[in-house]
């Protein structure tokens, strides 16, 4: 299966599954109505996402974490559009089986309780059942939302920055501007001779 085809699809939610004869895998849910169930652990899906939007999750899960004050489950902002919050849906059967699927913050339409059960409806009317309460789950929307607007802030910072690369040459030279010249200019004129 062709991941950028599946990302462009828009991934609503990754979850852990159990295939017959294939054991731990993933089923991806998308906007555009498809289910791909992938011989892929969800973490590796997330590191092919990863890939895919340049994002370093390591990185993003310390960094947003630390914000947060989180130490594991942080959402994850691959980009605007598509930030992740964890979700418990199944009991591990293994010792390296995930419990925890991700589901994108955008695609939910809401959440409550049902006979002593959490639901997460997507956009679609999509029932995702969650092991965790009911407050876990809000908290790590909540959490998601927190991550989305500080990824948006950086964002615009970047893009600030970006906007206008010329900008440091209007500032006066320092002496240490001056200094790196003038050895660059020694060090072609050594090269010439």
């Amino acid at each position: 299966m062709d991941m950028e085809r599946i990302i462009s699809e828009e991934i609503m939610a990754i979850l852990p599954i159990y295939l017959k004869l294939k054991g731990n895998c993933s089923l991806l849910i998308t906007k555009a109505g498809n289910r791909y169930e992938m011989e892929r652990t969800v973490k590796s899906l997330l590191n092919l996402m990863g890939k895919f939007f340049f994002i370093d999750l390591k990185a993003s899960r310390k960094y947003y974490g630390n914000l947060l004050n989180v130490k594991n489950l942080t959402p994850i902002p691959f980009n605007r559009e598509n930030v992740f919050i964890p979700v418990k849906v199944r009991k591990p059967l293994c010792k390296n089986d995930g419990s925890f699927g991700y589901v994108n913050l955008n695609h939910i339409e809401r959440t409550f309780k049902k006979e002593e059960r959490t639901i997460i409806e997507l956009m679609d009317g999509t029932a995702i059942e969650s092991l965790s309460s009911l407050e876990t789950v809000n908290k790590h929307i909540k959490n998601g939302h927190i991550v989305k607007k500080l990824a948006e802030n950086r964002d615009n910072k970047m893009t600030i920055k970006e906007a206008d690369p010329f900008d440091e040459y209007d500032k006066p030279a320092t002496k240490k501007d001056i200094a790196l010249l003038i050895n660059e200019i020694i060090k072609i004129r050594e090269n010439i001779r």
